[in-house]
Parts: structure tokens; sequence; C-alpha cells
């Protein structure tokens, strides 16, 4: 005030224009001082929404965009993965949106909300949520569209059957936003899809049977065993031109017996050769041709590979097991760096003995050195994605979004990561 007082009292003399003048420039430059404050300010403390105004049908502009879904305020957020920065407007469909799948042409992405148990369809060009949505009946845990962009297909275990146990495999018209079709398959939990969405399998719980789902008929049918070697099969990988599926069996981890891999042969639609492994509820392909399942039977993780060419030649030996995070995993990613990162639900989230702070439900996997890092965050990992331009890993953990260091396998420092309010759950690179 003394400052002020002093200014004034020296230019009083000064006509009574340029006083006002002088204020109004005065008041102009410290606002701006102040707005470049605050935003330094806001950029120093991590990344939040921008803090310049969106309107309502401003699109981001970013090239290379991922997709998060808040399930705690029923949103999607738009990330600009050059630099880690959230667009300042939240897509709005219903709490809990917590899967994403993305069309093969690019242009949308669906949405399913396990509270409203309905369907959003997002325009990848608009970034808005557009057109009506599709009810379905009961929860779903995988989302899938087929090659022609034209239908999505889904699987609800509580879905209800008259006359008949629940479970319900769903065909959905994207174009007139209705359920096309439905298949009853009983307690089924889970759809795979190969790459080109050209071929699904389905699994249920408490059987051993996969079925093979023909989009065209409408049917489901369960694949041949004669041999009686699925046990409890729960997911399977597909390879890259989707004419081979390895089928995963949970086995004991799953009230079975013996948790293995199967090789199935999509056009002839018969099983071929299996392998014993100690754990088997998630997979995936590396380059080599090697495919690394894990799994978590009496509670405790391990990670194993299988060479598939010497799966189809009938002579194979997985590798020793290495011991990760325990908890039903359930999301598996590589990265252009040799990461593995492995992530579950359910697990213990207990001090680690080997001298990390907190064994959580995330676990990354050096291929070249053979280490494991058990990430510090805990809570379930429900989303990965991994950023290969940027050799960064988007995960969420206990509903918070961690986005790490591929090179180093840790998180990035907090200035670096991007602050959510709500829970973020599924994520998805949709350019």
């Amino acid at each position: 005030m003394g400052s002020s007082f002093a200014i004034i009292a020296f230019f009083s003399d000064i006509p009574i224009n340029f006083m006002s003048f002088y204020r109004n420039s005065t008041l102009r430059i410290s606002t701006c001082l102040i707005a470049l404050l605050s935003l330094s300010f806001c950029l120093s403390c991590g990344n939040n929404y921008n803090s310049y105004s969106v309107g309502p049908n401003q699109t981001s502009g970013y090239k290379h965009r991922i997709l998060v879904s808040n399930a705690y305020n029923g949103s999607l957020l738009i990330i600009n993965a050059a630099n880690n920065f959230l667009f300042g407007r939240q897509i709005t469909t219903t709490p809990q949106p917590q899967y994403l799948a993305l069309s093969h042409d690019g242009k949308f992405t669906l949405s399913f909300s396990n509270v409203a148990e309905t369907v959003y369809y997002f325009d990848n060009k608009t970034e808005q949520v557009s057109g009506n949505t599709i009810a379905v009946g009961g929860n779903v845990e995988s989302l899938g569209i087929l090659s022609n962009n034209t239908t999505a297909i889904t699987a609800s275990r509580n879905a209800p059957v008259n006359g008949a146990a629940s479970g319900v495999v769903y065909l959905l018209d994207i174009t007139n936003r209705v359920i096309s079709a439905t298949i009853a398959v009983p307690l089924v939990r889970r759809v795979v899809l190969n790459p080109a969405g050209t071929a699904v399998l389905a699994f249920a719980d408490n059987t051993n049977s996969a079925y093979l789902i023909d989009t065209t008929a409408n049917t489901a049918t369960a694949i041949p065993d004669p041999n009686g070697v699925l046990d409890n099969p729960v997911n399977a990988v597909f390879s890259s031109d989707g004419n081979t599926a390895f089928i995963l069996s949970c086995g004991a981890e799953c009230g079975g017996t013996q948790a293995k891999v199967t090789a199935y042969n999509v056009s002839s639609n018969s099983l071929g050769n299996s392998v014993d492994v100690v754990g088997a509820t998630a997979g995936v392909l590396d380059g080599n041709g090697n495919l690394w399942v894990s799994g978590s039977p009496n509670g405790v993780g391990f990670l194993q590979s299988i060479s598939t060419s010497s799966l189809g030649s009938g002579s194979v030996t997985p590798s020793t097991p290495v011991g990760i995070t325990n908890g039903y995993h359930t999301l598996m990613a590589l990265t252009n760096t040799n990461r593995l990162y492995i992530g579950s639900q359910n697990c213990s989230n207990i001090a680690d003995p080997v001298g990390n702070p907190i064994q959580g439900c995330l676990s990354i996997y050096n291929l070249g050195s053979g280490a494991v890092v058990n990430a510090a965050q805990t809570g379930d990992v429900t989303g990965l994605q991994v950023d290969p331009d940027d050799n960064e890993v988007f995960a969420a953990q206990g509903g918070t979004l961690v986005i790490y260091d591929a090179n180093t396998d840790q998180a990035l420092p907090q200035t670096n990561q991007i602050a959510i309010s709500g829970q973020a759950y599924a994520i998805l690179q949709i350019s």
C-alpha cells in the first residue's frame, strides 16, 4: 500500500486523462503478469486440465492421442502423447466407462459402461460422443469390433437367458445402434478377436470348453477336444496373421488341474499341440515368436515363455518360471525397449522381501537382463497402453494414471505425470 501511495503522490500533478491511461495500462500489465505467473505455477506442478478455455465443440488437434476412461465421473479424457498434456474438455458418458475398443479404420471408439450397461460411440475426428447408445443386459469384461467396422461383439456372464443359465454373446449393429443378435453361452465371460477382427473365440466360467463364434450364422460351437486337453480355458493370444490362436488354460488357479497352452488352427477348427505351464491367464507374443504367459497358481505370480514354432513341431520346453506379482493377471504389453509389463487385479499389495517397498499389481520384466521390477504404485491394473514413439507406458493403477519410462522401468517424475480427478480405468491409443 505504501508503494502505491508514493506513486500516486508523485504523479498528482499529471492531467487526469493521462492518469486514467496510466492506471489502466498498469492494471493491464499487472493482469498479464499475474496470468503468466499462474500459468508458470500450473506447469510447474504437473499436468492437469489445460488452463485455457475450451469450447464444447473444440477439438484437441493432437496428432498422437491416447484416450483414458474416467470411471468416477463418467467421461473420456484425451491426452497428447507427444508431451503428456491433458486436453481441457472432458467427453461425458456415464459413470464407469470401463472398456474401450478402436475400430479397424480408426474412425471411432466404443466405450462400455457397466453401471448403465450401455455402449457409447465416440467419433475420433470430432472428439464427441454421437448418436444413440446401445443398451445391453448385464456387465461385460471384453469388447471388440469386427473387420467390417459396423459390428461389435461382447459377452456378458450375467445376461439373463429364458429357461437357461445366464450368459450371452452380443452382436451389436453399430450403424443402427441396436443389438443385432444374442448367442446363448452359459456363464460366458470373455470374447477374444484376431487382429483383423475376422475370427472370434469365447470363454466361459466353470467349463473345459472354448467356443468358436460364427458371426454370420450367429452361433457358438464348442471347439472339438477329443483328448480333453483344455483345462478351464480363459483366454487366447492370436498370431499376427490371425490364423493360429494359442488358448490359455487356467488350470488349478481356476479350480482345474493343470495350466497349459494349446495351439488352435482357425481354418480347420482344430486343436494342436499343448504344453504345460505354471500359470496362464494372460499372454503376449514377442517379435521372435515367443509366447509369454503369466498366472498365479496358489497365490504366487509367475511368468514363462514358450517358443511357438517349437510348440507347432510338438517339441517344446517352457522357460524357467520367473516370480512376479500375484493376483489374477489380465493385461500384458510389450515395449520397443524389450520390457514386458504385466498387470493383475486382486493382488496382495504386500511388502516385497527382495527390497522394493511395495509389491503391487504391476511387474516389469526386462527380456534382456531377466530382471523384474515390481512397481511401487498399488492397486488393480485396469489399463495398459504402450506409447512406442516416446518409449513410455501409460498404466491405470488403483484408479491413478501412472506414466512409466520404458528405458528405466521407473515412473516419470511427478512434474511429467498427469493429474486426473477421478478414477482412471481403461487406456487406448486412438491415433
